[in-house]
């Protein structure tokens, strides 16, 4: 390889890695931004649920966030959306969650439960079919601070105008790969969807 295109390559390699730090910087900074105000509803964003059936310390991370929310009058209503799980017996992730939430006070009326969200674009769409009866305009998704600008982004495109968020208040080491791994995925999501 002749000198012009090895000195091609790194600007190249350098653009991408300057791209690269860039996106991951604006994403924990939107992450980490919580929004101050009210709204309708908190949509909880799942993650594992333990053979036992209680919540990761990474969902009820996620989870006391929107039980905050709830408790400060910020919210009126909790939507917890996850998966079914892989594992027969196991127990959904929104049905843990749910679980949870009782046991810490909010009356069940007040939460509704999602075991169809296997991925972030599906509660998304299982909000909006909720909503249509619920009449909620606002909202504030609650997860990960490296997944909140993910979320923001699948709410809005799928036609929900007030979008908000709220991060988990627990961090981990592994935040680190989860924060890396966002990079591809909200381009994936931007093609797809």
């Amino acid at each position: 390889m002749g000198a012009k295109k090895k000195r091609l390559v790194r600007i190249l390699f350098g653009l991408i890695l300057l791209w690269i730090i860039i996106h991951l910087i604006y994403v924990t900074i939107d992450g980490l931004s919580d929004y101050k105000g009210s709204a309708d509803i908190a949509v909880v964003l799942g993650n594992r649920v333990d053979a036992d059936s209680s919540l990761s310390p990474v969902l009820e991370g996620r989870v006391d966030k929107a039980l905050l929310l709830y408790r400060q009058g910020r919210v009126r209503r909790i939507m917890v959306s996850g998966g079914k799980g892989m594992k027969a017996g196991k127990v959904p992730e929104g049905m843990a969650m749910k679980r949870y939430l009782i046991q810490q006070g909010v009356p069940a009326d007040r939460i509704i439960e999602d075991n169809d969200g296997e991925n972030t674009y599906l509660t998304a769409v299982d909000f909006k079919k909720v909503n249509g009866s619920l009449h909620c305009p606002s909202v504030i998704v609650v997860s990960t601070f490296y997944h909140i600008t993910r979320c923001k982004y699948i709410f809005r495109k799928l036609g929900i105008q007030h979008v908000h968020s709220a991060s988990s208040d627990v961090f981990y080491a592994n935040d680190l790969v989860g924060l890396l791994r966002e990079f591809p995925a909200l381009y994936k999501y931007m093609l797809m969807y």
